[in-house]
């Protein structure tokens, strides 16, 4: 399924609240989800996405939950673990915006496997606001909609791998990320395979709301190979 791409022109908040609103224009993926998302197109074209990941430079560790085996019918939480890239400046600001990636990605796959739905889960809205917010109520409805989700057998994550590029105005920090999503199962209500997960570039901004740290900004795509 070709790539649609919206344009959002949206005002997002810095740390000094309404005074330091700037404008900013998010280019963002058509249903691009997860997480950094994940986008898989079935034989009709649907698209079953969800959040996928950023830039690929270190390898990425997915540590999953030590909790006794889920049944087959029960959706499983799995822990995220993301490399930072050789030589990423590790200071408290990364390493927050590192711990709400990772939330993130564990959420959507959360909800993957539940079959999407509206509104999002408060564990997945925690992490997120504004534009990206947005685009993620959006995809989710439709996911639920078309009836797919994430099989818990294939839920999991290859390397994840998390790198720190140079921030626009307006945002605190602008993380790239590699996630691995390859080892998804999409079925359809009647438990029939229609397409598999891949590997997801993401590149993600974060502003500070409440006093917490969430993403605002994002983009999502599917790469044979990730670069940068």
């Amino acid at each position: 399924m070709a790539p649609q791409t919206f344009r959002i022109v949206a005002m997002v908040m810095n740390s000094k609240g309404t005074e330091g609103c700037r404008r900013c224009v998010v280019i963002v993926t058509s249903l691009v989800m997860v997480g950094l998302g994940t986008v898989a197109c079935d034989a009709g074209g649907d698209s079953s996405d969800a959040t996928r990941g950023v830039t690929p430079i270190a390898k990425a560790t997915s540590v999953r939950s030590s909790t006794p085996t889920p049944s087959a019918d029960v959706p499983k939480l799995v822990k995220v673990s993301a490399t930072p890239a050789p030589g990423t400046k590790q200071d408290a600001l990364f390493l927050e915006a590192k711990k709400v990636y990772e939330t993130y990605l564990e959420q959507t796959l959360l909800f993957e496997q539940e079959g999407g739905g509206k509104p999002l889960p408060e564990g997945l809205k925690k992490t997120v606001s504004g534009p990206w917010g947005e685009v993620l109520e959006e995809y989710y409805a439709r996911v639920k909609k078309r009836g797919h989700h994430v099989t818990h057998q294939s839920a999991g994550f290859g390397n994840i791998t998390l790198s720190r590029i140079k921030a626009e105005p307006g945002y605190l920090i602008t993380l790239r990320s590699c996630a691995d999503q390859r080892q998804w199962v999409f079925v359809d209500k009647s438990g029939e395979k229609v397409s598999r997960g891949n590997l997801r570039q993401i590149i993600m901004s974060m502003a500070r709301e409440n006093g917490s740290l969430v993403i605002v900004a994002a983009s999502s795509r599917g790469v044979d190979k990730c670069v940068g």
